[in-house]
């Protein structure tokens, strides 16, 4: 199915970010974010602009993806199949404008370089940085949106569930890691999210581990953080048990850090300020003497990217939204003993949150 969910979805997306257009004075926007033009348009492909002003919408890509765009760009987006250059064909488009028109472009999603070849291209124009007004409407969920999430969820638990029989000592986490994005990818995920992390023992302290040669040894902690992607969007989940009998350290620290991620979420909620999320994580843990062991933040949007708007940080003011899809992911990690770390997926309500999915967060012997 078409990521922008039919006509009325992509032309209700398009006429939102006309309005933000209205309000800003703007004339035009320059959208290079792959995932907002895929949010925008239904387009999937690896290369295009595009360009949304008042009348139209003009998405700009080349030969290789005509087909593809014509089966699925939603209605009221225009295709132009390029010929030369994105920019060259771009700067023939405004070149037929009169001087002087306000285009947004998306900061954080243009090179230096692309932004002086837009200059140089297009010097007619006036060039405005525009923020980030797509991922804001991103950031929220309409129920199309929040069941292709569940559905990662859900195939990420069917897979977790199924791995735990593969995770035993002697192999490797590379080896587990291989299995892991084979299920993931056998049970229907799309492209992975990101590469699966799967640490053991002292290994599992490291918070972004990438999987390397060593062994599963008798009595390590087994740290699996890793997501599916279904029809473009993603899950995140965190998991850790124990290669045998757990050690009274291994249950005492895995016991706060679940009641850590337990006070998050009972803290989430629309209009609540992101920072409350973190803090009621953070205070927790601090009250245990263990804060100078969980230094990142607490969690982060989850939508057609695995990180995305909005932050659950401890310095983002900004309250949360209703349909706001957000990880809740404490952690404390013990150099050259181990770490543990639980994420579940949220998403925000009027009152309170509902978690994705149903995996037991407990501390799990295999």
């Amino acid at each position: 199915m078409n990521l922008a969910d039919g006509a009325d979805s992509g032309e209700s997306r398009l006429r939102r970010v006309r309005d933000r257009l209205h309000d800003e004075r703007l004339d035009g926007l320059l959208v290079s974010h792959l995932p907002n033009i895929r949010y925008l348009t239904g387009f999937t492909g690896s290369s295009a602009l595009l360009l949304v002003e008042p009348g139209v919408a003009t998405l700009f890509t080349d030969f290789r993806y005509e087909i593809q765009a014509r089966e699925e760009l939603v209605r009221g987006v225009a295709l132009a199949v390029i010929s030369d250059g994105l920019f060259d064909e771009l700067a023939l488009r405004l070149a037929e404008e009169p001087p002087g028109r306000r285009i947004g472009f998306e900061p954080a999603a243009i090179t230096v370089r692309d932004r002086q070849e837009l200059g140089a291209r297009c010097g007619t124009v006036v060039w405005d940085a525009a923020g980030a007004p797509v991922e804001e409407l991103r950031s929220v969920k309409d129920a199309a949106e929040l069941a292709r999430i569940e559905s990662a969820v859900a195939l990420a638990e069917q897979v977790l569930s199924e791995i735990v029989s593969e995770i035993r000592p002697g192999r490797t986490e590379v080896e587990v890691a291989a299995d892991l994005e084979y299920r993931l990818r056998r049970a229907g995920s799309g492209s992975l999210p990101f590469e699966p992390i799967v640490a053991f023992g002292p290994r599992s302290a490291l918070p972004h581990a990438r999987p390397g040669d060593r062994p599963l040894h008798a009595g390590d902690l087994v740290l699996l953080d890793f997501g599916a992607r279904v029809d473009g969007y993603c899950s995140d989940l965190t998991r850790v048990m124990v290669a045998g009998p757990a050690e009274s350290w291994q249950r005492e620290l895995h016991a706060a850090v679940n009641e850590a991620c337990v006070r998050a979420i009972a803290a989430v909620s629309a209009g609540i300020p992101a920072s409350m999320v973190d803090a009621a994580a953070r205070d927790y843990l601090a009250e245990l003497g263990l804060a100078d062991r969980f230094g990142h933040s607490t969690g982060h949007g989850l939508g057609l990217e695995v990180h995305e708007s909005p932050r659950v940080h401890r310095l983002e003011e900004r309250p949360l939204a209703a349909g706001n899809v957000v990880t809740i992911e404490p952690g404390v990690y013990l150099p050259g003993r181990g770490g543990i770390r639980i994420e579940q997926d949220v998403v925000v309500e009027a009152f309170g949150c509902r978690v994705l999915g149903e995996a037991s967060t407990g501390l799990l012997e295999i």
